[in-house]
């Protein structure tokens, strides 16, 4: 069936009745830049559908515009198939809108809606997610390798708050690979170096500061008041402490390690009863301490690459939006560009949780 359309130029002239027609423009920020057709209203493509079964009526026409007519054709059709045949698509969009010389008003975009426009525009994501990650509090265990890479990533998402926790201060053999901090930092603390990076990135969002190492003293309090605790430590000792906390409050930690020209990344979501946790996956051995980069070293952009995985397992954790890593434990050779997957459950003989 084809799908009911109608001119610019008729849209127009029957949305002057706005008790019988109503324009909805479901361009994003960037395209309402240039204006908006008069007398209608913004809505997300992506929010569409939920705005129209909680405001559609029958007795009403709704018009809906995008920019060049090949997104609110779709839209139109999703709204039928949703039993909303009182929506109809305005042909050649905005576009032809303008070229037709009809009535533009200034359109009113906020910074916030700007910057995060692309994704708002991402089918499955939208603002709804968007939201969700600005109403979040993530805990970043070190600055360093893995913590630079992520925290930027996540600066840049808009994570609404983010708590940096690091007592190290910055030192030219960093810089290889740890990429929030740059040549004017070194001798000043990690936190204050990734700080000032994350707010020129995006000064719309908190980031608090912890000046010191974690350990038993300060970690509690730490990941009970956050949403989702990113590891980006470097030893067993420090992991362990951070597991074991995590699964007490019941958060979600993402993990990652590599190792010279290796990456390894996994979730261990401790609101599910069922998921397995670090202790699980690799078990504590008395006195065994892993090879670490100060001792093997370690191509520079591998931790840039685990610290991005982790930033968009965080971001999965906190939208809802695809499928993390829990029970998978995704190992990355970036020497010879492969990949496994190693799936593990649960050890029942673990009495942590």
């Amino acid at each position: 069936m084809k799908t009911p359309s109608v001119t610019v130029k008729q849209a127009f002239k029957d949305c002057q009745d706005s008790q019988k027609y109503t324009l909805i423009d479901i361009r994003n920020a960037t395209e309402r830049q240039d204006g908006t057709p008069k007398n209608s209203i913004a809505i997300a493509a992506d929010n569409l559908l939920h705005y129209a079964k909680d405001t559609f009526t029958k007795n009403h026409i709704y018009y809906i515009i995008c920019q060049k007519g090949v997104s609110s054709l779709a839209a139109v059709n999703l709204l039928i198939a949703n039993g909303m045949t009182n929506a109809i698509n305005v042909d050649k969009g905005f576009k032809h809108w303008q070229e037709c010389q009809l009535p533009v008003a200034q359109a009113t975009v906020s910074a916030h809606d700007l910057r995060y426009s692309r994704h708002h525009q991402l089918h499955g994501f939208g603002k709804e997610a968007q939201d969700k990650l600005t109403n979040a509090h993530v805990l970043l265990i070190g600055a360093g390798g893995l913590g630079s890479s992520s925290a930027l990533y996540l600066a840049a998402a808009g994570i609404g708050t983010m708590t940096i926790i690091d007592d190290d201060v910055v030192q030219l053999s960093n810089l290889q690979r740890q990429i929030i901090h740059t040549t004017d930092s070194i001798d000043s603390l990690k936190v204050d170096s990734a700080k000032q990076r994350m707010q020129a990135i995006n000064p719309e969002i908190t980031i608090q500061t912890v000046e010191e190492r974690l350990d038993a003293n300060n970690a509690e309090s730490l990941i009970a008041h956050a949403d989702v605790i990113i590891d980006g430590t470097d030893n067993l000792k420090t992991r362990y402490l951070v597991n074991d906390l995590c699964i007490k409050h019941q958060k979600p930690l993402v993990y990652a390690a590599v190792y010279q020209f290796e990456a390894q990344i996994s979730v261990f979501d401790m609101r599910l009863k069922s998921s397995p946790c670090l202790r699980c996956l690799f078990p504590y051995t008395e006195g065994f301490e892993p090879a670490n980069c100060s001792t093997e070293g370690v191509l520079g952009v591998v931790p840039g690459f685990a610290g991005i995985l982790q930033a968009t397992e965080t971001i999965k954790i906190i939208t809802q939006v695809g499928q993390t890593l829990q029970n998978k434990l995704l190992i990355n050779n970036l020497l010879d560009n492969s990949y496994r997957t190693i799936k593990y459950k649960k050890d029942k003989s673990c009495q942590l949780h």
